[in-house]
């Protein structure tokens, strides 16, 4: 009867590991995103299971209205979104960073920086960063 006491013993061993690593982990999960789904609400950007981007427009007890561009509105359940993206609340409009002097540096040429600031330098450093000119189309075919 020993054998049979071990085994039983790692079986329960095995489910105990088995419980932690799969099912609290998904259970978390499953109610996090049930608290998301409650959070919904007009305006709010999501994005569905299938990758669809959408400003949600209206919402029912199992369906939210989402548009998905200019006067396209389509209908998904709530369980199909899957995260929201953007949330609409009053957030500050621009917020710039602004410089310090001493993390601007200036582009030195051998002419002591006048490649950088002269017309003509600006207009060498413009062709070299332009892109290049698209490829000619093809030539027609002779009949």
């Amino acid at each position: 009867m020993g054998g049979g006491a071990a085994i039983i013993i790692w079986i329960l061993i095995f489910f105990g590991i088995f419980y932690f690593l799969a099912i609290r982990p998904q259970r978390r999960q499953k109610q996090q995103h049930q608290e998301m789904v409650t959070m919904l609400k007009k305006g709010d950007e999501v994005v569905t299971i299938g990758g669809m981007f959408g400003t949600i427009t209206g919402i029912g007890d199992d369906w939210v209205e989402l548009e998905v561009a200019k006067r396209t509105r389509v209908r998904y359940l709530k369980r199909a979104i899957s995260s929201i993206t953007s949330i609409n609340e009053e957030e500050d409009d621009d917020e710039y960073i602004e410089a310090d002097e001493d993390d601007v540096t200036e582009e030195s040429g051998t002419d002591g920086g006048a490649l950088a600031t002269s017309p003509e330098g600006r207009a060498a450093e413009a062709a070299d960063e332009a892109e290049p000119d698209a490829p000619a189309p093809p030539e027609e075919p002779k009949a």
